[in-house]
């Protein structure tokens, strides 16, 4: 996943949007003329599996921004691409509409010890002092653990143009700095959004330079009719562990009461 030059530091605008896999059809051919297919999707199937560990505070701070609605928050996680590839420490800043987002490679095996601000001298960065930094003052620790499967385009019309589509979103509470895809506990996002629809839910995301959108994009937003969202993998995936929790709660509580 690696395989092209690692950017550390970059901003972009962030266009969220929740489709079914009919529309996402539609798109992915209407989107042929501009993009090319990210040379990182496997050639059988339709994407690459990703998987974040987001870190907050007790009291959930960062979620409790984004429902909020708060210009400014900022998440932490910790991402891999499969069982055996590095970790990618990520800060992603929002500021108002922009997205910051500052990021660095470390083995896999040493993401606890570099979260936390505990690396050798000479292998620290000022981005890893950064995150520790952030890390500490907010309490961080590990929280929630998201998995989904990404199709990825590339436009082959501007300098920076990136279409993706997610699919298969999972979570999982998480307590430790395990980065491997959890086995047990696991919310699927698909069984919730089947209570209320028929079809299979889509996170597809547009992003781009912050200078201005393509005039492509815009096109294909207002032929699609495409309605913004302010759709968090994480946030969702906050309500929907708490969901189960409450569940398996009151499943306790009426088994003690009928015992």
């Amino acid at each position: 996943m690696l395989t092209k030059k690692f950017q550390q530091q970059f901003e972009r605008l962030e266009l969220k949007y929740l489709i079914d896999e009919v529309l996402a059809r539609e798109i992915r051919g209407r989107i042929g003329a501009y993009c090319s297919r990210d040379p990182h999707c496997p050639v059988s199937g339709v994407g690459y599996p990703i998987n974040s560990l987001y870190l907050d505070s007790p009291g959930l701070a960062f979620h409790e921004a984004k429902e909020r609605g708060d210009p400014d928050r900022i998440k932490l996680r910790i991402r891999t691409y499969s069982d055996t590839s590095p970790a990618i420490l990520e800060i992603k800043r929002r500021r108002s509409e922009v997205i910051h987002k500052s990021r660095g490679i470390v083995d896999r095996e040493r993401a606890q010890e570099a979260a936390l601000g505990l690396t050798a001298d000479l292998d620290r960065t000022p981005f890893l002092d950064d995150f520790a930094f952030v890390l500490a003052s907010a309490g961080a620790q590990p929280t929630l653990c998201v998995s989904y499967e990404r199709e990825a385009f590339e436009s082959t019309v501007d300098e920076y143009t990136r279409i993706t589509f997610d699919r298969k979103i999972e979570v999982s509470p998480s307590s430790d700095w395990s980065l491997s895809r959890p086995s047990s506990g696991v919310c699927c996002f698909d069984d919730h959004w089947k209570t209320d629809h028929t079809t299979t839910p889509v996170v597809l995301e547009i992003k781009c330079e912050t200078g201005s959108i393509p005039w492509w994009v815009t096109d294909l937003i207002r032929h699609h009719n495409l309605v913004q969202s302010s759709f968090s993998k994480y946030s969702i995936g906050i309500h929907l562990s708490r969901a189960r929790s409450g569940l398996r709660a009151a499943r306790s509580r009426s088994a003690q009461v009928l015992g």
